[in-house]
């Protein structure tokens, strides 16, 4: 092999990979095009995608701390896998009030956005609709949504804050979640104190509150929720599964 043929293969191999996982991806992303909601109905209105909170800055430090890197936002196609009737995962299923948002995940999810956080592994549970999980959460410890998130950063291996519907705590001490502590300071106790202080770590001087980072991550991760209504030729919806099957 002469350097000029090994040359022109090790081009080819990075550039044939370049060119599908980034370039191709990249071109296709940029170009997407309106969707009408019905493309039946000629006065249909266009699918424009909800977006509320601090989503780009929120986005900006979940993925400087690295969340991605456990944590996918990724809800896999049907013929991939089951992935999408596992209970609370793709969305919100409930037989009794006629409530069904689970769907896949469509590339108009990451429309407008500086970087598709798909993630890299899912050594954590999947992302893409906490905010709907995180409710559920919160209701069941007896506080806000935004409090149990940041008690969630601050220590993630806190059992307290994972309660059943029969009070039964759920132990988290097994987790490998890093804790965000630097997103939060220790300041000195005023009057009644901070209403966002963590939970335990008040003593008669000081407590612990989030600072601005922990409350724009928040304010992200609640966020996240696919629960949009997508034009018809996006929904893929499952068909009526039962599942209690699915945990």
């Amino acid at each position: 092999m002469t350097i000029k043929t090994f040359l022109i293969g090790m081009l080819a191999s990075f550039g044939v990979a370049w060119m599908c996982i980034i370039a191709i991806p990249a071109a296709k992303m940029s170009a997407l095009s309106p969707v009408k909601m019905n493309v039946e109905d000629e006065d249909a209105p266009y699918y424009q995608r909800k977006v509320a909170g601090r989503v780009m800055s929120g986005a900006a430090i979940y993925g400087a701390n690295g969340c991605y890197y456990c944590h996918t936002q990724l809800i896999r196609p049907t013929y991939l896998g089951r992935q999408i009737w596992r209970k609370d995962a793709a969305g919100i299923y409930d037989k009794d009030e006629g409530i069904d948002t689970r769907r896949e995940t469509s590339h108009y999810d990451y429309k407008d956005e500086d970087f598709a956080r798909v993630g890299r592994m899912r050594v954590g549970p999947d992302l893409s609709n906490f905010g709907h999980r995180a409710e559920m959460y919160a209701a069941t410890a007896g506080m806000s949504p935004a409090q149990w998130v940041m008690e969630h950063l601050y220590n993630p291996r806190n059992s307290e804050l994972f309660v059943g519907n029969e009070g039964q705590k759920t132990d988290m001490s097994w987790s490998n979640c890093p804790s965000q502590k630097q997103m939060f300071d220790e300041n000195n106790l005023n009057g009644q104190g901070d209403s966002l202080a963590i939970s335990g770590q008040t003593t008669e001087s000081t407590e612990v509150i989030p600072n601005e980072q922990a409350l724009i991550l928040t304010s992200y991760l609640l966020t996240l929720k696919r629960d949009d209504i997508l034009p018809d030729m996006l929904a893929n919806k499952p068909k009526d599964v039962d599942v209690k099957e699915e945990n």
